[in-house]
């Protein structure tokens, strides 16, 4: 009888135990040989966001630091005073909506890339997938300044992600108020 109880409690719950303690050892280790390789590929591709959207750029310091704005992930200036680049977020139905916004030093929108997000497949995802649609969004941001709102102004977002286009029009607004945060450091 004693024997019957550790065979059918205890047993199954120390295999259980060493089968979890295993596998969380395994995805520890594979965590830690490619997070800094994907952490190297977000980098490529922010930097190669940057140079698309401030393609007079001819390398930038980052300002991150510098900035307190809320849904900020980088800043950074261009070396040669060409502008300004952001890396804003605004919360999407998938997710954080990533956006790569290029300034001039006047706060005007020079160019948005979208990066890789979450959003629901044909729908946000047309973002940044090759459909065409997000670079029509992206272009309605071109020329912009101070603060934009979805429907107004010419900034139509995308037909039947309404969700997705008000994570742009937020993570836009915040990097609006970073490049206002960032000129009222840099006058004073």
């Amino acid at each position: 009888m004693k024997n019957s109880n550790f065979e059918t409690l205890v047993k199954p719950v120390i295999v259980l135990v060493v089968i979890c303690l295993i596998t969380s050892t395994m995805l520890a280790v594979t965590n830690n040989a490619t997070a800094p390789i994907i952490a190297a590929q977000e980098e490529a591709a922010a930097q190669e966001a940057y140079q698309a959207v401030l393609p007079e750029a001819d390398s930038f310091t980052d300002l991150t630091s510098e900035v307190s704005t809320e849904n900020i992930v980088a800043v950074v200036k261009a070396n040669n005073g060409a502008g300004y680049c952001v890396k804003a977020t605004g919360k999407g139905y998938g997710g954080a909506v990533p956006v790569v916004i290029g300034f001039d030093n006047d706060g005007n929108i020079l160019g948005v890339q979208f990066l890789q997000n979450s959003e629901s497949a044909g729908f946000g995802m047309r973002l940044w997938d090759s459909s065409g649609d997000g670079a029509v969004f992206a272009d309605e941001l071109v020329g912009k300044s101070g603060s934009v709102t979805l429907k107004q102004d010419g900034v139509n977002g995308l037909t039947g992600a309404t969700i997705s286009s008000k994570a742009v029009i937020s993570a836009t607004n915040s990097a609006f108020a970073c490049i206002d945060e960032l000129k009222a450091k840099e006058a004073a």
